[in-house]
């Protein structure tokens, strides 16, 4: 029971840090057929034997993932936290960091995640119950964009595969239907309570607009400023993310080494 909680947590908070990154701005219907489709990939090559291309595949994404999350942690961080600091020394602090937990194995990095997953819940629930006074049905009158579908889905579809086909390989856990639906449930939910909170207009404008509705939080005067402290929750989730893919990167390249020729 304990290590399916543990499977759980990965696959939550690894899918909200890639929704967050990447596709927070992604229309619901992109979302929705994105799912469907990445289903389909997960059930179809969660079929397939790993050999030794598989792995060199898988490895060749993962390299790619790296790269793009790293890149996209570091505009976060710079944007956000660090605006002053060069963006340089911001990838290699957190690619350095992400390379220690790594290098420490599976348990301890997994270990990691169970005791920052406390605090990070905690901020989760803390910023809900401060945001949700400036939540308004009135925002959501200009939402047909919504409904409009472009090849966003495929793109979303390859990172939601990527992701469970990562874990799949780490654990040896197969997908699981109900933390996939969660996970497709806290996507919209995020989406929702932001565009509830900013509306449509301003949640396109913003690069970043689950930081800037923090910025709306101000309960008298020792209660403001606080999207500082609130944004560790989003730097958890891609911390533990850029990990997790460098972790997955020194396995493949260990079981490549040591896989004989078929």
């Amino acid at each position: 029971m304990l290590k399916k909680i543990e499977i759980y947590l990965l696959s939550f908070i690894l899918n909200e840090a890639i929704y967050l990154l990447f596709f927070l701005k992604t229309n619901i219907s992109n979302l929705l057929l994105g799912t469907i489709i990445s289903l389909i990939f997960i059930f179809v090559l969660s079929k397939i034997k790993i050999t030794k291309v598989y792995e060199i595949i898988l490895l060749i994404l993962a390299l790619a993932m790296a790269i793009i999350t790293l890149s996209q942690i570091t505009n976060f961080i710079t944007y956000n936290l660090l605006k002053n600091y060069s963006s340089v020394w911001i990838y290699l602090s957190f690619l350095i960091l992400s390379i220690y937990l790594a290098y420490l194995g599976y348990h301890t990095f997994i270990k990691s995640l169970e005791l920052a997953s406390y605090f990070y819940l905690f901020l989760k629930i803390v910023t809900f119950f401060l945001i949700i006074f400036y939540f308004k049905i009135s925002n959501f009158n200009n939402i047909t964009n919504e409904l409009h579908v472009n090849q966003s889905f495929l793109i979303f579809a390859v990172f939601n595969t990527f992701i469970f086909l990562a874990i799949k390989y780490l654990t040896n856990y197969s997908l699981n239907k109900k933390i996939y639906s969660f996970s497709l449930v806290n996507f919209l939910s995020i989406k929702i309570l932001i565009i509830g909170i900013m509306g449509t207009t301003l949640f396109h404008l913003y690069e970043y607009p689950y930081v800037n509705i923090l910025k709306r939080i101000k309960y008298l005067d020792f209660i403001e400023r606080m999207e500082g402290i609130l944004s560790f929750q989003y730097l958890i989730s891609f911390f533990f993310l850029s990990s997790f893919i460098i972790l997955l990167i020194k396995t493949l390249i260990q079981r490549i080494l040591k896989r004989k020729p078929s």
